[in-house]
């Protein structure tokens, strides 16, 4: 029962892509899809990954990117960061091309002495939407310097509402069901950033890219709310961040327990009203 690409329509939001479906008993529907696209980020002419992910707050997506890879430490060393536009060379996609598919390019910050930025490895695969480490080719390239965090002191209550402040931002999510989401909170409850994705760590990329454009590293004094699991790769992009305390809908898995103890990170699974685990 597969449907036809219906033409998009004025009211798709972006981000999301107007298809038509065959219901049980035949009828015929407009549905919406989330956008899944190829985004290549290069760093000082030097193509570095290609990540797939749903198009939109791109820059804020690579800028997450580099600095939760450790290729950046604060916003002085981007000094240019600029979509180049859009790409459809995947002939094999047919008359749909390659919607959606763009490349950033950033440019580095030289270093103290007055040379050039450190060279930045490409990786060898493309970064899929559900794996934020699938692109790395040896044991090594999973490390990334990391913080020691300084932990804080969070009401369960507070805790126990993040999930649903975060559900009833998630638009994109709400016409598909098909994103992720990640909210950046205070330590009141505010949330200061929301973005879908349909890569968890995509959409943690692009909040942490949100703060690091604003020159708002680190974030040792804010909350991480994620829709999905907490994975090795999600645990590890928040502790980049400074960021102490992580709060999951899903669970942890065991390297992402590990992680947050040996880190000091607070790292919440499974939260939602009147229940919710910590990970001691």
């Amino acid at each position: 029962m597969a449907g036809k690409v219906a033409p998009v329509v004025a009211s798709t939001p972006p981000g999301l892509r107007a298809v038509e479906v065959l219901r049980r008993g035949g009828a015929v529907e407009r549905d919406v899809v989330a956008v899944e696209a190829p985004l290549e980020i290069r760093v000082d002419g030097t193509p570095i990954v290609v990540t797939m992910r749903t198009p939109g707050d791109d820059l804020e997506l690579a800028a997450g990117f580099l600095y939760t890879e450790g290729i950046v430490d604060d916003r002085a060393d981007l000094l240019e960061l600029r979509a180049a536009g859009a790409v459809n060379a995947l002939p094999s996609l047919g008359e749909h091309g390659c919607r959606g598919a763009a490349i950033v390019e950033a440019r580095l910050r030289p270093r103290s002495d007055g040379g050039p930025s450190a060279p930045v490895k490409p990786r060898a695969f493309r970064a899929t939407a559900a794996c934020g480490v699938c692109g790395k080719q040896r044991l090594e390239d999973l490390e990334v310097p990391l913080p020691a965090i300084a932990p804080i002191a969070i009401d369960d209550a507070l805790i126990e509402s993040l999930p649903a402040r975060l559900r009833q931002h998630q638009a994109l999510f709400e016409e598909c069901g098909g994103l992720h989401g990640a909210g950046l909170f205070t330590v009141d409850g505010e949330l200061l950033c929301l973005r879908e994705d349909v890569g968890r760590h995509n959409a943690v990329d692009k909040v942490i890219g949100w703060s690091l454009l604003r020159g708002e590293m680190p974030l040792a004094n804010r909350i991480l709310a994620v829709s999905g699991r907490a994975g090795f790769e999600i645990v590890q992009k928040a502790i980049r961040a400074s960021i102490p305390v992580l709060v999951a809908v899903g669970a942890a898995s065991s390297s992402a327990v590990d992680l947050a103890h040996a880190s000091g990170m607070a790292l919440y699974t499974f939260v939602a009203p009147g229940r919710g685990n910590l990970h001691v």
